[in-house]
């Protein structure tokens, strides 16, 4: 038996998970739902206000909710086909919601509604698939129940305050659906943007930022382009190890936002390099930056060690500016100053 079982059961584990973009949304999501008891409070007030009119059955159904809810947490921590336990959760509590309705009056049931909420949450967690069939079973369960509900008899009439209750916990659930997927969203944007260890835009972002600083500056602004390297990097991270090496550019990081204006924009573009792109400035004001920057790093040690940077600095002006070449102008200048001495600011001619 457990060998001709085995098949379907993974095949239905490899559904629910999709592939690996999937499975990696899945355990970003669930992580994110560590605060899923939100959702069982925000339906829990609304059945035990209800048990008021239709009974106390509904506080079993509260009791079931929380358990199940329970249960699924704590087999999640254990790492092991969460996807199809979380399924699985979904599945009980649509049912315990289903059996609500069923109990309390079918279609004129102030609890219809709440039966959304476990498909919302699954669109948070799953990919479309998944919730399409979540989305065919809630119907499904939503239909029995109030077709059979008339052979339960008819239900007391609820008043407004219990309509209004479930309409805030659906409001309430939603609401915290929605801001997952947002929250999840944005944190996806910044990471592929954003260098994980600095902070700083990372090159991904350099092109699409770079036109929108040569915009910034109009047709006869200038754009100023700053390429810095701490000196002997390499030494640092076989002296002292890379864990002080990655402080150091931390360091170096914070130091350079503090000197930057608000419309500069500041970037690691790879190792112990760094780009900064000065929008307005021209050839002056972006090497007297540049000096500021060197000057800032020799004064006061990175990291508990005293280290320099070599500063090389393109301009162009307006329609001329072309982020390339800036790059080849600004790493020349950035090779000249590390041939002649480092710890110094060498302008492109």
């Amino acid at each position: 038996m457990p060998a001709s079982t085995a098949p379907i059961e993974s095949a239905a584990i490899r559904w629910l998970r999709g592939d690996l973009t999937d499975r990696s949304r899945y355990a970003d999501m669930s992580r994110r739902f560590r605060h899923a008891p939100y959702f069982g409070a925000a339906i829990g007030t609304a059945k035990v206000l209800a048990s008021f009119w239709y009974g106390p059955a509904l506080l079993v159904l509260v009791g079931l909710g929380f358990g199940t809810m329970g249960a699924a947490l704590a087999w999640q921590r254990r790492g092991r086909n969460t996807p199809a336990i979380t399924a699985a959760a979904f599945i009980a509590l649509e049912v315990n919601l289903a059996v609500s309705v069923l109990i309390t009056g079918g279609g004129s049931s102030a609890l219809l509604p709440l039966l959304v909420v476990p498909v919302a949450t699954q669109a948070v967690c799953f990919r479309p698939q998944v919730l399409a069939a979540g989305g065919l079973l809630s119907g499904c369960l939503a239909t029995l129940a109030v077709l059979l509900a008339p052979a339960f008899g008819p239900a007391p009439e609820a008043p407004p305050v219990v309509h209004l209750v479930t309409y805030l916990a659906l409001l309430a659930s939603l609401g915290l659906g929605v801001h997952y997927l947002a929250s999840a969203e944005r944190d996806s944007r910044d990471e592929a943007v954003t260098d994980p260890m600095t902070g700083l835009l990372n090159r991904l972002s350099l092109s699409a930022r770079f036109t929108e600083a040569v915009r910034a500056g109009g047709t006869e602004g200038s754009v100023g382009l700053v390429m810095c390297d701490v000196d002997h990097f390499k030494q640092v991270n076989d002296a002292y190890g890379h864990e002080r090496g990655d402080q150091v550019l931390i360091e170096l990081a914070i130091r350079l936002r503090g000197i930057l204006r608000e419309a500069d924009l500041a970037y690691r573009v790879g190792g112990e390099e760094f780009v900064l792109l000065l929008p307005g400035r021209d050839a002056g004001a972006a090497e007297r930056v540049a000096e500021r920057i060197r000057r800032a790093v020799a004064a006061t040690p990175l990291a508990g060690l005293a280290v320099t940077v070599s500063v090389g600095v393109a301009t162009a002006v307006g329609d001329s500016a072309s982020l390339s070449q800036l790059l080849r102008e600004a790493d020349g200048a950035l090779y000249r100053a590390k041939r002649d001495g480092r710890d110094r600011v060498v302008l492109a001619a």
